[in-house]
């Protein structure tokens, strides 16, 4: 089970010192966790058989790894997601993985060959591992998005800021790190998962356009 806060960010990130100097006195540290560069392709029907299910499929390259990830529509309000999510190695030329096959098969009767690339998200994603002693709580990530249909030059650009819990770590925990935050940067609840911010962003572009 998935679960995060997810913010809309409309400046740059603060620089790791004004970050850490939020964190400092409470039971919380931060880990700067590096760079990475992602690219992900989520696919579906040409009838968005996936979507009417409520789930997301998606194929992702990052740090030379390619995976597969099923995820259900997230469940929650505001900044707060909590949803079923399958993320495993892509097989050998991008084949989808067979315990993945199966789970999608449990939710939606679509046959993976009608699958079509429908939106491609490239992010620069810069990390922090979050600690409170020496268990890990969660990662703290702050994402240079860009979004566009295959094949087309338009893209939507936008910034977001997300908070992921590490396995059993609850809601109400990551609440108090994004309090903490507030004091270096204006986190605005996101209402939206990635790949829905960047249709809607997507489809107001192609309609201005």
């Amino acid at each position: 089970m998935e679960r995060e806060l997810r913010f809309s960010l409309l400046d740059p990130p603060p620089a790791d010192e004004v970050l850490e100097d939020a964190m400092r006195g409470s039971a919380y540290r931060l880990e700067a966790g590096g760079t990475r560069q992602q690219r992900d392709v989520y696919v579906d029907t040409a009838e968005f058989a996936l979507r009417a299910a409520g789930v997301a499929l998606r194929r992702r390259e990052v740090d030379g790894r390619r995976l597969a990830t099923l995820k259900s529509v997230a469940s929650g309000h505001g900044a707060a997601f909590e949803r079923e999510e399958l993320e495993l190695p892509l097989g050998e030329h991008g084949a989808w993985p067979a315990e993945l096959l199966e789970r999608l098969a449990q939710l939606t009767p679509v046959e993976p060959r009608r699958l079509v690339a429908q939106v491609e998200v490239r992010t620069e994603r810069r990390v922090f591992v979050l600690r409170k002693g020496d268990v890990k709580v969660a990662e703290l990530c702050f994402d240079e998005v860009s979004a566009r249909y295959p094949g087309a030059e338009r893209e939507a650009l936008f910034r977001e800021a997300e908070i992921e819990a590490a396995d059993g770590v609850e809601l109400s925990e990551l609440q108090e790190v994004a309090e903490r935050l507030e004091r270096a940067v204006t986190l605005t609840p996101a209402g939206a998962s990635k790949l829905q911010r960047a249709e809607a962003l997507l489809a107001l572009g192609a309609a201005l356009g």
